[in-house]
């Protein structure tokens, strides 16, 4: 296996590896605009009135600035003649650049990927990479993935193309800085960078200091995934134990080891954000631009979005990539809410008797946002349904004052249950007289869930339900009624077909395979 530059950056001086960097760092920018020319910058206003500029890697071929890496790498090694195989280990955004660079000159290229890897990003990688990369899932986790690939490497003879921690790749991304500090018509003031393994911090840092050391260097991670702050403040290289996923593309747990030593002397400060924050930077940049990053790329901008700035201060920030997962962008956008309510769950005891639920609805959480109701019947006497509601921090007192009135029927909270959460709704079918289940869509609106089981308990009783607030602007909820004879049964599938309201209807042979509950011994739904 090959992995070393021409000189070991371990037998430099700090002077030296500088040195040796700016020098790589100049031969990559004859490099790499043979693969894509330089990506533009695009300035938008912050919440508090200051100019961001943002250096828009995420509209590069491979939707990310790892083309950069990658490409000085593999250029470097084929212009002195390289013919075989390359190796590479990635969380997606460098196996996109390195299947871009081994399909234009025409190498075999081996790629391991985490298991947990977004399709988006695996697909992407074929398309670039075509006939000449094969991907290999292994791990869950980026640093899983690297193992195996470095072993697979000295087996196979492959030469190993690192993600982060090698001169060549670092001196690729270094042309980011090299770039951005041409366009702009004034130098930033501040330039924040997101961390993964921190190739592209130690580059465009040292493009920066070499040249505009009055710029301040800020480099941005999650607050779970912070391996390269922890080991700046322990001076040597630290591995967390456990890492947070959510931004995917920074998700490593221990800092290269050459880009660690260059941070450690370049960057004026580190900051953490949330993926809340991350979130909110995402959903600005849709607001004020249209533009969706993957949420590795919102670090930056969550960490300039949280600084205060003077009136002339100029912030920089790098949009890492947009390969996000088209899955996540309903979690990303509930994330973003800066106000995002408080979601409470509460399971209540009530008579099983026709109405009973309309009731409680009526008479307790008129005024509340129900964004989630899961309930099925277990017996004759007793039913446990568990409602879910959405409160706004402001209203918490509130709702706590509101569940001390007596007249409320017994519950108890089950937020963050394992029942409430994988929604386990156990319910006897064998109990049911004339059952009737259909999917039911209403207007996704305050109230209208609560008005459609008023109508439907005149007709028939609510036996099971099972809904939750999607965010769209239609509802829907697999509904179950029972009825005590045929007649009330026609007069309600009358009503149903009358309303308006669509539905579909679910076989009974079908709700009998969902589940057959089993009443814990207190009464109260098992795992709540």
């Amino acid at each position: 296996m090959n992995t070393a530059s021409d000189n070991n950056p371990d037998l430099l001086t700090d002077e030296q590896l500088l040195e040796a960097l700016a020098q790589e760092t100049k031969a990559a920018i004859g490099r790499i605009y043979s693969l894509h020319p330089a990506t533009s910058i695009d300035t938008v206003t912050l919440p508090g009135g200051a100019p961001l500029s943002l250096k828009r890697e995420d509209i590069s071929t491979v939707h990310s600035y790892k083309w950069r890496g990658s490409g000085n790498k593999i250029s470097k090694i084929c212009d002195a003649g390289f013919k075989g195989q390359l190796v590479a280990a990635s969380a997606g955004n460098h196996a996109q650049g390195v299947a871009v660079v081994a399909a234009r000159q025409k190498l075999n290229a081996t790629i391991f990927m985490p298991l947990s890897t977004p399709l988006l990003k695996q697909e992407s990688v074929r398309n670039f990479g075509g006939d000449f990369v094969t991907i290999r899932l292994h791990g869950d986790s980026f640093d899983e993935s690297q193992r195996e690939a470095i072993r697979y490497a000295e087996e196979s003879g492959g030469t190993f193309i690192p993600p982060y921690d090698d001169l060549d790749v670092i001196a690729g991304q270094s042309t980011i800085a090299v770039e951005f500090l041409d366009q702009l018509p004034e130098l930033p003031t501040h330039v924040f960078i997101g961390i993964g393994g921190g190739g592209v911090a130690a580059g465009i840092a040292s493009v920066i200091k070499r040249t505009h050391p009055e710029i301040k260097v800020i480099g941005v991670e999650g607050a779970g995934q912070d391996s390269m702050s922890r080991s700046i403040e322990a001076g040597e290289r630290v591995t967390l134990e456990t890492l947070d996923k959510f931004c995917d593309g920074t998700a490593v747990a221990c800092p290269g080891k050459l880009p660690f030593r260059l941070c450690s002397m370049l960057l004026d400060d580190c900051m953490r954000v949330s993926n809340d924050d991350a979130c909110h930077a995402i959903q600005f940049l849709w607001q004020t631009m249209r533009v969706i990053v993957e949420p590795s790329a919102g670090l930056g901008v969550a960490a300039a979005m949280a600084t205060e700035f003077e009136p002339d201060d100029r912030p920089l920030a790098i949009l890492s990539g947009s390969n996000v997962d088209f899955m996540m962008l309903p979690k990303i956008a509930r994330m973003g809410q800066v106000q995002r309510p408080e979601t409470r769950y509460y399971q209540f005891e009530l008579s099983e008797k026709a109405g009973s639920l309309i009731g409680l609805l009526d008479q307790f959480f008129v005024n509340m946002n129900i964004i989630d109701f899961q309930y099925g019947r277990m017996g004759d006497d007793i039913a446990y349904p568990t409602i879910g509601v959405e409160v706004p921090h402001s209203a918490l007192a509130d709702l706590e004052e509101f569940l001390r009135d007596p007249a409320i029927p017994p519950f108890q909270e089950v937020t963050g249950s394992a029942a409430s959460n994988f929604r386990v709704i156990p319910f006897r079918v064998d109990r049911l007289k004339l059952p009737f289940f259909a999917v039911i869509e209403f207007a996704n609106r305050p109230g209208a869930l609560r008005e459609f089981m008023r109508g439907a308990s005149r007709l028939g009783n609510v036996c099971y339900m099972n809904y939750t607030d999607t965010g769209q602007t239609e509802g829907q909820a697999l509904m179950g009624f029972e009825f005590p004879d045929i007649a009330r049964q026609t007069e309600f599938l009358d009503w149903l077909q009358g309303s308006g309201i669509p539905f579909q209807p679910v076989p009974i042979h079908s709700v009998q395979q969902l589940t057959s509950g089993v009443e814990s011994s207190d009464g109260w739904n098992a795992g709540s």
